[in-house]
């Protein structure tokens, strides 16, 4: 039934306003909800399986290996939460970037890699509130420090709101509409437009 109710959000307001507008905010009230034990972990597990399904579809539906930026999207170990970028995936693509989802908790080292491989003009992180801010900056500066300069860093999620300013060339992206404005400034920027 919510698979059902949720396609008909999606199809009746277009994976952009579905995105920012219907799933936003109601993941985040099944996320306060389980946070109060007014739901159990199971229910928000059945949320969580059923939202990065449907996403999981439209990101195929919408995915072409032409598109610009290539971006890889993951999670650091610890983060095990992945909706979120599945979210900023699903608004990218819909944008024209080609996204490659690496899943949760990457390994830095792996997220290089996965970075070189695919040539990727950008490495998006997603940190939900539940991992631990005093990690973030120093992982997201060591992580800066690793990827090849070119590429831009990207880190958004809940968990960046309370983050210290991050290492020079890390873009912190506290909403999903401010992901859409780094898009938009990467295409826009002269040393990218070679890509």
């Amino acid at each position: 039934g919510l698979r059902q109710r949720l396609l008909r959000e999606l199809l009746g307001r277009g994976v952009a306003s579905f995105v920012q507008d219907t799933l936003t905010p109601l993941s985040e009230a099944v996320c306060e909800a389980w946070a109060r034990g007014e739901i159990g972990l199971h229910e928000e597990h059945v949320y969580t399986e059923v939202v990065q399904g449907l996403l999981r579809d439209v990101i195929a539906s919408l995915s072409d290996p032409r598109g610009q930026p290539r971006v890889v999207l993951t999670t650091l170990p610890e983060e095990q939460h992945g909706l979120g970028l599945l979210m900023a995936a699903a608004l990218l693509s819909l944008r024209g970037a080609y996204c490659i989802s690496l899943g949760t908790q990457t390994p830095v080292q792996d997220i290089v890699q996965a970075a070189r491989a695919h040539n990727a003009g950008v490495v998006a992180l997603s940190f939900s509130i539940a991992y631990p801010h005093r990690r973030i900056v120093p992982a997201l500066a060591e992580l800066r420090q690793r990827l090849d300069p070119e590429t831009d860093l990207w880190a958004g999620g809940a968990g960046c709101a309370r983050a210290a300013p991050p290492a020079a060339g890390v873009r912190l992206l506290p909403t999903l509409a401010a992901t859409l404005d780094a898009l938009a400034d990467w295409r826009a920027s002269s040393t990218h437009a070679a890509s």
